[in-house]
């Protein structure tokens, strides 16, 4: 009996906090693609009537700012840059994730995220992102989607590639 209960207890320590991390990266690409979907959107629609993509936020123009408790955060009322690009969001109201994007005209020398880099935070899994010669933009989600965790996770997509890169998912 007692050997049952210990491979049940083994088996139980392993087995909970990999559904827990699960659970982290199911909540997040939930919340992230919706969100970086209706961005994508706007920033093509943007481009359409101006000619070129919106002035850039930068990575340190995370909003909402990033989540530091895991808890969710209202996305209304918009700020300014965001009701510019008249964002309107289609999915959740309130995020545990802070969103930005980063856009550059041809020519100027402006580069994505750099090895080792993300959002000004070093990584172990950078993204890696060549800047073109033309126009481009990349969108970047800073999340915590549980508050027993201390590290974030980084969502990355852009007008090259619609596919949404992950670094640290799960945290």
């Amino acid at each position: 009996m007692l050997v049952t209960v210990a491979v049940i207890g083994i088996l139980a320590a392993i087995a909970i906090p990999s559904f827990f991390g699960e659970t982290r990266k199911a909540r997040a690409i939930a919340e992230v693609t919706p969100m970086f979907n209706d961005l994508r959107i706007r920033m093509e629609q943007y481009v359409q009537e101006h000619g070129v993509y919106p002035d850039t936020q930068g990575e340190g123009g995370l909003y909402p700012i990033a989540n530091p408790d895991g808890a969710l955060h209202a996305l209304q009322p918009l700020p300014g840059n965001w009701t510019a690009l008249n964002i309107r969001i289609s999915g959740a109201d309130e995020v545990r994730c802070g969103y930005t994007w980063v856009t550059s005209r041809s020519n100027n020398g402006a580069t994505g995220p750099t090895a080792g880099n993300v959002g000004g935070i070093a990584q172990a899994a950078p993204f890696v992102f060549v800047a073109p010669t033309n126009d481009w933009y990349y969108l970047l989600a800073k999340c915590r989607m549980d508050p027993s965790h201390t590290d974030y996770s980084y969502y990355l997509t852009s007008s090259l590639d619609s596919t949404i890169a992950k670094s640290n998912e799960g945290q």
